[in-house]
């Protein structure tokens, strides 16, 4: 791979030009946002070697093309993108939910596409806020290839593997994108959502809500931290699973809510066995 195109020079495509910047110093990056002030900050920071508007990025010379975009304007991209590519080259992208997206991938027969999705990220949104290091030693969980040439499949899902290797990626996981869903719906996106409403709870109850930022410690900020990661609606909003753990979780709340005013004892007994569950977990190093 000589050339790459990111599109979205934000936190996770600026992260990835800084960390391929880093590990393969003679790749030539290509980075495209609508955003020129954040193509101009990463030219400057030789994050990458060029840049270009979507319209008028030049997709046809890249090797290879990771979009990392805001999950709807990312699934809006995929066939137009495809088109403007080569045969043979490589689409990818960075979305937290893959079965939509994917799907997607498979409807054009160009190029191969490879759905992946990084576990890492910050609350801080921008390219001011990427850093070479963001995927070091984080999990990426790759899709079966979609669409192309069959016969060019398994190259393609090599380019990406090595791709995410270079970017840092310690553990490489093979996928299939509604397994994916079904999965992450409770690694992160109820999380995303129960923080977003404590939040909004919050807010609400403005005459509390001096004292209560004075009184916040460390379960509060590390609950809500989520809340500020709005990357992650956007893929909640693409997952067909989670409107239905929505309303599981939304009946678990209630049925604690009667639990805690009718036997507080025996309601606090069992949230001590859950919270000895939560510690017996084995869970992917802090990145």
């Amino acid at each position: 791979m000589q050339r790459i195109g990111i599109v979205g020079i934000g936190l996770i495509g600026g992260s990835l030009a800084l960390a391929l910047r880093r590990s393969r110093p003679a790749l030539r990056i290509l980075g495209v946002d609508v955003d020129a002030r954040a193509l101009e900050q990463a030219l400057q920071d030789r994050a990458i070697d060029e840049h270009a508007t979507p319209d008028s990025a030049p997709f046809g010379e890249c090797d290879a093309v990771v979009l990392a975009q805001p999950a709807h304007a990312l699934l809006e991209s995929i066939l137009p993108v495809a088109a403007s590519l080569r045969p043979g080259a490589v689409l990818t992208d960075v979305c937290g939910s893959k079965e939509a997206v994917c799907a997607r991938g498979g409807q054009q027969q160009r190029v191969v596409f490879v759905g992946a999705h990084p576990m890492a990220g910050t609350e801080f949104r921008g390219f001011g806020a990427a850093s070479a290091t963001l995927f070091g030693g984080a999990t990426v969980a790759i899709c079966p290839p979609a669409g192309g040439p069959e016969g060019e499949r398994s190259r393609a899902l090599a380019l990406v593997r090595d791709l995410w290797r270079a970017a840092g990626a310690r553990n490489l996981l093979d996928v299939q994108p509604a397994e994916h869903d079904r999965a992450v719906t409770f690694a992160s996106h109820l999380p995303y959502l129960a923080a977003a409403m404590v939040v909004e709870s919050l807010s609400k109850a403005s005459d509390l809500a001096p004292l209560a930022r004075e009184l916040a410690a460390g379960g509060f900020r590390d609950t809500t931290r989520l809340a500020g990661d709005g990357t992650v609606g956007g893929a909640a909003s693409l997952n067909r699973h989670v409107p239905e753990a929505l309303r599981e979780l939304s009946d678990r709340m209630r049925a604690l809510a009667d639990e805690l005013t009718r036997d507080p004892g025996d309601t606090l007994d069992r949230l001590g066995r859950l919270a000895d569950t939560r510690r017996a977990m084995k869970l992917p190093p802090r990145t």
